[in-house]
């Protein structure tokens, strides 16, 4: 959001960008709600997790001091598309937001710092059978297959027809996180899957 910097003495000469962010803020939280009423039929846990996701102000900036009015500032947007949702029309209802602000007179500009579609695989596909196989033989547990809200490489597999999964042997609940571990005895357990579900998805007759 695009603004005009005075002093606050003499801000009647200025534009305050801040106060123009909290008018697109106040837009964008009226189609968080819509978004977030949905719910993806994919495996999820908690159940809290099966909404969709439009999550605002990850990161926000702006301004130079207290007693200046701020020219410019800007917050991010992350808008994470389950399988069930079309990335081109999720993103046409975001920027139909935008624009509506842009005719009520305040200047804002856009940038896409990351884009891409959602992909699943279901988990009776037999690429999946297998990969459960394997982590139950290996591990002696059974494999929980649940959807990811994460922006994988997956989908540019998937957007060839070619399935495909994620697993390995850190935990969603840490990553990304001050706390984030991986014990080394999963690394070595998750290389003998890797290579076990490989051999029994390429096996004569597996399919």
């Amino acid at each position: 959001m695009k603004g005009r910097a005075a002093h606050v003495g003499l801000q009647h000469m200025g534009c305050n960008a801040f106060e123009k962010m909290l008018v697109v803020m106040d837009a964008l939280r009226a189609l968080k709600t819509k978004v977030e009423a949905r719910k993806t039929k994919f495996n999820i846990h908690p159940a809290a997790a099966r909404h969709s996701i439009l999550m605002l102000g990850g990161r926000a900036q702006g301004g130079e001091n207290f007693n200046v009015l701020p020219a410019e500032f800007s917050f991010t947007l992350d808008r994470r598309i389950n399988p069930e949702e079309d990335l081109a029309v999720e993103k046409a209802a975001v920027f139909a937001v935008l624009e509506k602000c842009r005719r009520k007179g305040i200047q804002l500009d856009v940038e896409i710092i990351q884009e891409g579609i959602a992909a699943g695989v279901s988990s009776t596909h037999f690429t999946a059978r297998r990969l459960a196989e394997s982590v139950n033989a290996v591990t002696g547990k059974p494999a929980r297959m649940e959807m990811c809200p994460g922006l994988l490489e997956n989908r540019f597999y998937t957007a060839l027809d070619i399935p495909a999964m994620a697993y390995g042997p850190g935990l969603l609940t840490v990553s990304h996180g001050p706390h984030e571990f991986v014990p080394l005895a999963r690394i070595s357990e998750c290389a003998a899957i890797y290579a076990l579900a490989a051999a029994r998805i390429l096996a004569p007759g597996s399919h």
